[in-house]
C-alpha cells in the first residue's frame, strides 16, 4: 500500500481503514492513497472522491474510473482488491478511461 505521504509498505487488510482515513489530511501535493493485490491490480483513491482501478499486468489497458465515491465504498473496493476479489470490485460499475 502507498500512503498519502508517498511512503509504502506491505500493509494488511486491517490497515486499510486507516489508509483511507489519511485522505482527510490531503493537501495540494499529497492527494492519493493506493493498495493492490499480488497479481498487479491496484486501487487508487483520491481526496476528490475519485477511485481508479488499474491492471499492472496490462499497463496499456484502459483504467477503470469512478467519481464521487464515498469513503465507505472506497474502503470496500480496497478490501476487495487486497483480497484478490477484483471481479467483485469491477462489478460496481466503472467508466473506462
Amino acid at each position: 500500500m502507498t500512503h498519502l505521504d508517498g511512503s509504502s509498505d506491505p500493509g494488511r487488510i486491517d490497515d486499510l481503514p486507516a489508509l483511507i482515513a489519511e485522505l482527510d489530511d490531503a493537501d495540494d501535493e499529497h492527494v492519493e492513497v493506493s493498495a493492490g493485490d499480488p497479481y498487479g491490480w491496484m486501487a487508487s483513491a483520491f481526496a476528490s472522491g475519485t477511485v481508479v482501478l488499474s491492471d499492472g499486468a496490462r499497463p496499456h489497458a484502459p483504467e477503470h474510473v469512478r467519481s464521487d465515491v464515498p469513503r465507505d465504498e472506497m474502503l470496500a473496493i480496497f478490501v476487495e482488491v487486497a483480497r484478490g476479489e477484483v471481479e467483485a470490485a469491477l462489478a460496481r460499475g466503472w467508466t473506462l478511461e
